[in-house]
Order: structure tokens, then sequence, then C-alpha cells
């Protein structure tokens, strides 16, 4: 039984050796988490594939930060994870992540290339984020600062299409001041080779808060064409939608992004699952693939926030929320995490804040002990030393 365990656990390490550039990525018809600042890691896309989600965005990460990384194979989690220079997850993935895109933060062909690189062998695309209107990515020339750059789109996609060995290559833009201004840039990116182009449906000053604008989009693809995939993404909040919006644009595929937040099962449910029995399951991948507790409760907070939940019992809880043993008590499934912690012989934390306190009494009574036994031995040491000078001042 033994052999047969270690012969499993080889199996599994050699199938890690092997590239997921195999997997075939098809973008048209296909229902799509967008790529979400802290909401986009593992445990969300494992949560959205297993309601029906065809393709799965990581969260922006930026390039410096991916080419500096550390691919680790995680044996104990069957995971491969991407360890950043300070120690920190950088990104994670599996088997199970069966049709993950990192998406990459980057103003340049060079870095691009070099993050890409990094991880290319463990994700099946790499999106460049040319939508995102956050200050962190516009003041590093990312996100939608490329948007005004067409020659340095034109640069990073090519570069990527040329030496990437075949990984599909997309990348997720924002609508332009005009029409034709939107459609002119499409044609470039699309001259680079790409597999997919991801349409946010506002410009770039435009917030969540402002309606997305399916006519614009609409408008576009009735007047031109184009051979590669259409994403849009934008305001789709229930299932429904899905087919709203791509019977009104004719667009290929769509992307959710917030709706995906407020209610996972939107890509398969036509009627939202009880968002208590979503936090519980997404509470469960999250501690069995010991996702940080931190990002955690951001998720599950940007999930309340999104249904307006800010004052129930639950909501008020979690603002002080600090680890797993208190979040699993507060969604009722404290035992199944207990039950997961003993059978995978996993201190709770606050029986690790426990030991570790006692562990830190104990390190201090020893080197107060050590310290006294120092200065016990220091006296001696001394004593033997006068001891024996008086006895050469004797002889001599």
């Amino acid at each position: 039984m033994e052999e047969q365990q270690q012969q499993q656990q080889q199996d599994w390490v050699e199938s890690y050796k092997k590239s997921k550039n195999g997997i075939v990525m098809d973008y048209y018809n296909k229902k799509i988490m967008a790529p979400m600042v802290r909401v986009g890691t593992y445990p969300m896309r494992i949560l959205a594939y297993n309601y029906g989600c065809d393709i799965a965005y990581s969260e922006e990460l930026i390039d410096l930060k991916v080419m500096k990384s550390t691919r680790v194979v995680n044996e104990k989690l069957k995971t491969i994870d991407f360890i950043a220079k300070d120690k920190t997850l950088c990104y994670r993935t599996s088997e199970k992540d069966v049709r993950n895109v990192l998406q990459l933060g980057t103003a340049s062909s060079m870095t691009a290339l070099e993050a890409a690189k990094v991880v290319c062998n463990d994700v099946c695309a790499i999106d460049i984020n040319m939508g995102c209107p956050k200050f962190f990515s516009v003041q590093g020339g990312m996100g939608s600062a490329l948007l005004s750059k067409p020659e340095t789109i034109k640069d990073i996609l090519t570069t990527l299409k040329r030496n990437l060995n075949g990984i599909p290559i997309t990348c997720k833009i924002r609508l332009l001041s005009t029409d034709q201004e939107t459609i002119d840039l499409l044609r470039i990116i699309e001259s680079t080779g790409v597999s997919a182009i991801g349409v946010h449906c506002r410009m770039i000053p435009e917030r969540p808060r402002d309606p997305a604008h399916w006519d614009r989009l609409e408008n576009i693809l009735n007047n031109a064409s184009f051979n590669v995939p259409i994403i849009a993404n934008g305001d789709i909040f229930e299932h429904s939608d899905i087919e709203k919006i791509k019977k009104q644009t004719k667009v290929d595929s769509i992307m959710i992004a917030r709706g995906v937040v407020k209610n996972v099962s939107i890509f398969s449910k036509p009627s939202p699952i009880d968002l208590k029995q979503i936090i519980q399951e997404y509470t469960e991948i999250a501690y069995q693939t010991n996702n940080s507790p931190v990002n955690t409760k951001y998720v599950i907070n940007s999930m309340l926030n999104e249904n307006n939940i800010t004052t129930n019992k639950e909501a008020k809880a979690m603002s002080s929320a600090r680890d797993y043993d208190t979040i699993t008590k507060i969604w009722g499934i404290n035992d199944k995490f207990k039950q997961f912690c003993l059978e995978n012989n996993i201190e709770k934390e606050d029986d690790k804040n426990i030991n570790k306190n006692k562990n830190n009494k104990k390190t201090k009574l020893e080197e107060s002990n050590n310290n006294q036994c120092d200065i016990k031995k220091q006296k001696i040491e001394e004593e033997e030393e006068d001891k024996n000078n008086n006895i050469i001042n004797k002889e001599e």
C-alpha cells in the first residue's frame, strides 16, 4: 500500500514536468471569469470551474514580480507554486485549474517575455492587461496607459507570439473615445496574431458605477468584422445577461467580473445558489489549499459587499476574523475544518499561537539557564586560571 502511494506521488510529480501547452484553447462561445485584483486567486478559479466557467483568468500579476519568482512543486497540495523573491506566493495552479490564463501587467515587451517564460509551461494562455485604469497600473505605463501607445502594444504582443512556441496570447482593452478609434486599435491588435481580444465596454475614465456601453460594442461589430474572437465584458450580473449581451452585440464569448463575485453560480444557474452555500464552498477550497486567510477574508467580504450585505451578524463577525478557525465558525463549517486539520495533522491557528508562546517562553527560560551556566562556568574558569597563575608565580 505504501509503495503504491509512493508510486502515485511519483507519477504526479512526473506529470507536472509536462507542459500545459497541449491544451487547445477555444475562445468561441465561452463563459470566462475576468481578471480581478485579489479575487482571481486559485480558490476562486477552482470554484468558478465547479459552476460552469470555461476559462478562468488570474488577477493581474506584475511582470517584474513574476520574472523573479521561483517555480516550486508543492507535493502536499498537488499544486505548482510560483514563489516571489520575498517568499510570498505569487501564483498557484494545478491540474484542476484546467484552462487557466495568467494576466500580466507590463509596459515592456522584454520584461513581459521574461515573465511569460517563467510560467508559460504551467498556464494555458498569457493575457496582457490593457484595460485597468487604476493608479498602480497606469503610473508604471501598464493597463489602460497602453491604449494610447499602439506601437508598444504591437511590440509586446508580437514579441510574445514570436517567442513562446505557440502558447495563446490575448489581451483585454477598454473602449476608446470613438468607435472608429476602437476599431482601428482592434485591427492593430488582430494583426499581431493574438488568439482573442477582451473588450471592457467602458471608457478609461469610467468606473463600475457607470453603465457599460453594450450599444457601442454592438455598433463596432456591426461596422467591422474580425477574424479573432471578441469577448464582451461589463455589467453581466444575472445568468440571463449572458445571452442578452451575446444577442445584442454579436460577440463570440462573454467575460464576467462583478457578477462572479456576486454569485459564482451565474455561469450555469438561471437562479443563483444561496450565497451562504457559495461562501461555505469557497472557504473549504481556500483552507484545503492553504490560501492566505487574509485573501480569503477579502474575497468573502467582496461577495457580501456585492450583495449589499454589510450589517448582518456574519458580515459584522467577518470584520474581525483573522484565521480559518474564526471564519469557519462564522459560516457553520468549523467541524469540517477541525476534521480536515485532524486528518492532515494541521494545527489550528490558535493552537499554533499557544505552542509558539510556549516555545518562546521555553526558549527564553533555556536562554536564561544557559546564561547562568555560562556565568558559573566563566567564574570557575577564572578561579582555575588564577589558581594556575599563583602556582606558576610560586614556581618562578
